[in-house]
């Protein structure tokens, strides 16, 4: 099937035919996505695929790349981050049915409109964010002018007496006395 990113579609219907959807969007119509990256050039790869599992339930596997520019948390340069979305989507539709899912299927809640494959594209690639996105390597870090810090050395104070040092001459003096 062509791509077609911002209509919609009803999900048990494209699940029962087992109709696959796959294309590409641009990062800068996902608006919510966009404002988490440091730049909204590029585009995510995706396919939704519609199958019926043994149940009979209605399922899409969502399967979406993307090549992200986020901003590291560590020198606050650009860092190219690979996102990655694998997802089991289960069409319910209400909230109250998603506790009858098993746990290998995440609930997609369907309104009347059915289902706009831009917005499933959108929320599985916000889920693929890092919590902390930051450079593989320190070095990578301070191309971007980073500074590592140094650990806090102390200053070695100039060596103090040992104020023991004078008992072995005490007891000396002490057994010689006896």
């Amino acid at each position: 099937m062509r791509s077609r990113p911002f209509a919609t579609f009803d999900p048990w219907k494209f699940a029962s035919t087992g109709q696959t959807l796959e294309g590409s969007l641009p990062l800068a119509r996902l608006e919510r996505l966009a404002g988490a990256l440091q730049s909204a050039e590029g585009e995510a790869r995706y396919r939704l695929t519609g199958h019926v599992d043994a149940d009979g339930r209605s399922l899409l596997e969502a399967e979406i790349d993307a090549d992200v520019l986020l901003e590291c948390q560590r020198c606050l340069g650009p860092v190219r981050t690979a996102l990655h979305a694998h997802s089991t989507l289960a069409p319910i539709a209400d909230d109250g049915r998603a506790a009858a899912l098993p746990g290998a299927y995440e609930p997609l809640v369907v309104g009347e409109e059915g289902v706009v494959p831009a917005d499933v594209v959108e929320d599985e690639l916000i889920l693929a964010l890092p919590l902390v996105a930051m450079h593989d390597t320190l070095h990578e870090c301070e191309a971007c002018g980073y500074v590592v810090p140094q650990p806090a050395t102390t200053a070695v104070s100039e060596a103090k007496p040992n104020p023991f040092a004078a008992l072995p001459s005490l007891l000396k003096e002490s057994k010689t006395q006896e």
